[in-house]
């Protein structure tokens, strides 16, 4: 019997790893970040299931406590105790990974950008799919139920680890977005678009900006993960897999396209950090026109200016965010402009209309010495 049971838990972990080794393969392959880093944060990501473990242990002990046991039975309407049941799921699992994202610190794991901060709640939720998939799948061996395993360990192994990736992955986005978010706030504050809501808490309860902007950012990747979460869990109960494949899409296509922003893959760090040979005033200036050229979509100008700036200042954050931004809105422009052409006879010039304020004036110059020497 006991040799069963070890058989069943080997069987278990056997058929968990594969999505694991799958995984990781990608992320080393595809990732400038420490593979050491990558295979630590996974072996931490796997005790991160501990908490909700610990938790159902206490409920087991004491049913009164059940929170699953008291929203159903509180609840008149069924689906309504399901629905917040898995809302409740949801903010458990993910305020678990965001939590041990948070504490990577301890295990001498370093967030130097928005991107190693997605990559690495990614292999946390991997390790901890990875512990659920052993659970579950020792479970399902145990009750005997070996006509539905492979469909079982397919839903695991593909669409549950993947959901748990993408909605972690939107926590991860917007955790450090709020932990770098100094150079974001100065980018706000120059393009004067900066949040109403914070600017409503900072200035009627006398918050700091700072951490309010952190806090904001922290909440708002929490709540959208949890929500698809709990979308995602409660089509599952009710074996809407076209549904739960669309939210788990949701989550994916959010975290690439946050992912490949050019801003994602800024380093936020003071390693190295040389001195500006601009003074202060004068570069406040410059930036402040580079407000004033971003917000009237003179993407192409606000790149130079920024290259001719980081060359007299190259650990700036703000002029580096800058330049990221205004080329990721220069794609988003030219796709734009692309797509309108498609339905028009007329052809375009794009690089006519990229042409930098430093290139035109180039070009004026020389028409008029080529129309000096006609003359």
């Amino acid at each position: 019997m006991a040799l069963t049971e070890t058989i069943k838990i080997i069987v278990a972990s056997v058929l968990s790893l594969i999505p694991v080794i799958i995984w990781m393969i990608f992320f080393i392959r595809t990732s400038s970040i420490d593979k050491k880093n990558l295979i630590k944060t996974f072996i931490v990501g796997m005790f991160s299931i501990l908490p909700i473990l610990g938790l159902q242990y206490l409920w087991i002990l004491r049913p009164e406590f059940n929170l699953y046991e008291v929203l159903k039975e509180s609840v008149a309407n069924v689906h309504l105790g399901f629905m917040l049941t898995y809302i409740a799921v949801g903010i458990l699992e993910e305020f678990a990974k965001f939590f041990t994202l948070v504490n990577l610190r301890w295990f001498k794991v370093k967030i130097v950008s928005v991107n190693s901060a997605i990559k690495y709640i990614l292999v946390i939720a991997l390790g901890y799919a990875f512990i659920e998939n052993i659970i579950y799948f020792y479970m399902t061996l145990k009750a005997g139920h070996l006509v539905s395993f492979y469909s079982i360990f397919v839903l695991r192994s593909v669409f549950t680890t993947a959901a748990h990736m993408a909605f972690s992955g939107i926590v991860g986005y917007y955790y450090a977005i709020g932990k770098f978010g100094n150079p974001i706030l100065e980018m706000q504050k120059w393009t004067g678009r900066k949040s109403r809501f914070i600017h409503f808490i900072k200035t009627k309860f006398n918050f700091d900006e700072r951490k309010t902007f952190r806090v904001y950012k922290t909440l708002k990747g929490l709540i959208l993960a949890m929500g698809l979460h709990a979308m995602f869990n409660f089509a599952l109960h009710v074996k809407k897999m076209d549904y739960a494949f669309f939210f788990m899409a949701i989550g994916f296509v959010m975290v690439i396209y946050l992912s490949e922003r050019r801003s994602s893959f800024l380093i936020f760090s003071d390693k190295n950090k040389k001195k500006s040979t601009i003074g202060e005033k004068e570069e406040n200036v410059i930036i402040e026109l580079l407000g004033m050229w971003y917000n009237g979509e003179k993407y192409t100008e606000v790149i130079e200016i920024c290259d001719r700036l980081l060359k007299r200042d190259p650990n700036n954050s703000v002029v580096k965010l800058f330049k990221a931004k205004a080329i990721d809105k220069r794609k988003i422009k030219r796709l734009k402009t692309a797509i309108k052409l498609l339905f028009k006879e007329e052809d375009y010039d794009f690089k006519e209309e990229e042409l930098s304020l430093f290139e035109r004036l180039k070009e004026q110059k020389k028409g008029s010495q080529a129309f000096t020497n006609k003359k």
